[in-house]
């Protein structure tokens, strides 16, 4: 459970789960605070994170020599559809088909999947 609180201060909105708080808003120039990071800017970091997250579980598990791992999302149109590009930078010594066996392993993170696959939203009113 994740629940999103706005009061009347343009955008800023408390956002918890329980356990831990963030502030989402939106930049000055669309009206808001720019006290956090934009809605989009969170779903961004959450693929980015949960990428980094599962790399290191799988480095990890395999004890391949990788210091540090960084994931960086971008996004674009194309077709009329939102396109993720994560461009994903480990350091250490990884062969070519390590590499390679990384950006499938990359495609199987949680978020990964919830975005590749067509979800429904429903929304109710109280």
């Amino acid at each position: 459970m994740v629940k999103a609180t706005i009061n009347k201060e343009h955008y800023a909105c408390a956002v918890s789960n329980g356990s831990h708080d963030i502030i989402a808003d939106e930049p000055i120039e669309l009206g808001g605070t720019h006290k956090g990071f934009a809605p989009k800017g969170l779903l961004m970091a959450s693929l980015a994170s949960c990428v980094a997250i599962t790399l290191r579980m799988y480095v990890d598990r395999k004890e391949w020599p990788v210091d540090k791992i960084e994931v960086v999302v971008n996004t674009d149109i194309e077709n009329g559809e939102m396109v993720f590009f994560e461009e994903i930078t480990c350091t250490g010594q990884l062969t070519e088909e390590q590499k390679s066996r990384l950006e499938d392993i990359a495609g199987k993170c949680p978020v990964s999947k919830i975005l590749t696959v067509g979800h429904e939203v429903r929304s109710k009113v109280l």
